[in-house]
């Protein structure tokens, strides 16, 4: 058994209410583009990110962080640094709480899910079907059958102490604070115009937090939820020449990964940053694999 620990920060470019989920740009949410950035795609991205901004500018992605084979941590394994990727535009398809039921609350089903993890000349992929017996179907195909949603579903910590660990966002006020002095401090520093009206807009957006009422305000709350999700990695082979299931151009690995069986996968998600759109990324894959005699 090999297990795959990853994890880094992750980037969604989304509006959330009271805008319409798919709003290009945010208007009345907490989440919106600034000048000199793409319209939001909602796209989960756990690497090459768009347009990142301070301070998530040079921070790093998902990559494995360690492996361990029957237990035993392996101190020197190719995967080590390998980047994780969720390929294909995956999204949170809950639609601002329209296309999941009102119970349990803060549901964030993620789709389509393929895991794609890569490093050495190894590739790992695979796709998990919401419905393995009709693999076309999308989750929006399915929605309202929980006996298929169901195992995309998430458990919701608030004010997780894990998440503040990772993050550092240990008090949530002072996180916002500090940011609107770091963006005036970039603002007198920065004379390209575009710039400066990007961390206007920001710093704007931050100065209104005192004029809501109320400590569970999202820009803050956000910056402590945590969705965990658990599942097994159901798919096929995807088409892709260069990429399969398991790809090792140079045997480093020293085994077989099996893919007739189930990957079993636990990750969370959290700490998501309405200023940056970021948030933290941290799981779990498990792969059956049988060493090289």
């Amino acid at each position: 058994m090999m297990t795959l620990d990853f994890e880094g920060w992750f980037q969604c470019r989304f509006a959330t209410d009271p805008d319409p989920s798919d709003d290009p740009r945010g208007v009345s949410g907490p989440c919106f583009t600034v000048p000199g950035e793409p319209p939001l795609d909602r796209i989960i991205r756990l690497n090459d990110f768009v347009k990142p901004r301070y301070p998530r500018t040079d921070s790093p992605g998902v990559t494995v962080r360690s492996v361990a084979i029957d237990g035993q941590m392996i101190s020197s394994h190719p995967l080590l640094g390998a980047k994780v990727r969720l390929v294909g535009e995956p999204q949170y398809r809950q639609r601002n709480m329209i296309l999941v039921p009102l119970f349990p609350m803060f549901q964030a089903p993620i789709d389509p899910f393929h895991l794609e993890i890569t490093g050495n000349g190894i590739c790992i992929s695979r796709v998990d079907y919401i419905d393995l017996a009709h693999p076309e179907r999308t989750y929006q195909d399915v929605f309202l059958d929980s006996m298929l949603t169901q195992r995309r579903g998430n458990q919701i910590a608030i004010q997780s102490v894990t998440v503040a660990e990772k993050t550092g966002f240990m008090n949530y006020g002072q996180v916002r604070e500090r940011r609107l002095e770091d963006l005036k401090r970039l603002l007198a520093g920065e004379n390209e115009p575009v710039e400066r009206a990007a961390l206007k807009k920001r710093i704007m957006n931050i100065e209104n937090d005192r004029l809501l009422i109320g400590e569970m305000l999202a820009a803050t709350q956000f910056l402590g939820l945590q969705a965990t999700y658990s599942m097994a990695i159901n798919g096929t082979a995807r088409i892709n020449p260069t990429c399969n299931l398991v790809t090792d151009k140079n045997k480093l690995l020293k085994g077989t990964i099996g893919f007739s069986q189930p990957w079993p996968i636990t990750y969370w998600m959290g700490g998501y940053d309405v200023d940056t759109m970021f948030g933290y990324f941290a799981g779990t894959l498990t792969l059956p694999f049988y060493p090289t005699a």
